[in-house]
């Protein structure tokens, strides 16, 4: 039985399909990795873009919310002094700024007006805190994260002050917060009371109060007045540092993006060089299988 030998020609091109059979299967292995990462980068890039988003609809709320306090609390500021003068002027039977037949205006009316007022703008300081404290618990862990190093405690931040009397008592005539700070029904004054007992405790107030007491409680407005414009600063202060975030997460998105592009560019790459080591290996072997021919022939 004869056997065949391979001469030097066949060892070349038997050398040459193995190697380009190799290289086609390191550059399919290659493509796998390629997809991998890009399928990780895809992940990355989703993240950061919702992360990115998140930010940009906190600041925008943050934004809408100290918009809102401002909106409401510019006419209010704009006629802050208007009804304590009223009443000042009424004392002294000199004022008729609502032209009635009788230069003394009800004094009760006044009154009733300042009362109303006081509790309006504790509404706004109580919507301010209620719309912060909502955004807050829906995105505690990202206010924590963004806002720990410029605030001690995010979580009661808008708290309200129902003692201004700290730093301020010395410009009130009454010292006892008491008296005004249950005219405006917070739950520690009337937790064991009704609603109609609070409702009382206003209409004594609102005929046994003098001028000092509406004094008082026009000093207690202005000091909430000073609190409503500090919330809204801290809100404009707390939307920048979001805003900043998010600056920085769009830096992230458009160089994760660029990855992105840069892997799929290279999975492009490694897949043609593939099929070109396959078309290499193929012709190889079709050039062993001619060179054995040839030989038998």
């Amino acid at each position: 039985m004869r056997r065949g030998t391979l001469n030097k020609t066949s060892i070349i091109l038997i050398f040459f399909v193995a190697l380009s059979t190799i290289l086609s299967f390191g550059f399919d292995q290659m493509v796998i990795r390629t997809e991998d990462k890009i399928r990780n980068l895809n992940i990355e890039y989703q993240n950061i873009n919702n992360n990115l988003s998140k930010h940009e609809t906190i600041s925008e709320t943050l934004d809408s919310i100290s918009l809102s306090g401002g909106l409401n609390f510019s006419p209010t500021i704009l006629r802050r002094n208007l009804l304590i003068k009223s009443y000042i002027l009424n004392e002294i039977d000199r004022y008729d700024f609502f032209n009635r037949k009788s230069n003394k205006i009800n004094a009760q009316d006044l009154g009733r007006m300042m009362m109303k007022e006081i509790l309006e703008i504790t509404d706004m300081i109580i919507e301010i805190r209620s719309q912060y404290e909502q955004l807050y618990i829906i995105n505690e862990k990202i206010f924590e994260k963004v806002g720990k190093d410029e605030y001690h405690s995010l979580s009661d931040l808008f708290e309200v002050d129902m003692n201004p009397f700290k730093k301020d008592k010395d410009k009130f005539f009454n010292k006892n917060i008491l008296v005004y700070t249950k005219l405006l029904g917070f739950n520690y004054h009337w937790i064991d009371k009704s609603y109609s007992d609070l409702q009382e405790y206003r209409e004594k107030a609102i005929k046994e109060f003098r001028l000092r007491d509406w004094y008082d409680v026009y000093k207690y407005k202005m000091l909430l007045f000073k609190k409503i414009e500090n919330d809204t600063k801290i809100m404009d202060e707390l939307s920048e540092l979001f805003i900043l975030k998010s600056d920085e997460l769009y830096k992230k998105s458009n160089e994760k993006l660029s990855e992105l592009k840069s892997s799929h560019i290279k999975k492009n790459f490694y897949i043609l060089t593939s099929i070109f080591f396959q078309i290499v290996s193929l012709l190889f072997l079709l050039l062993l299988f001619r060179s054995f021919i040839i030989k038998l022939s």
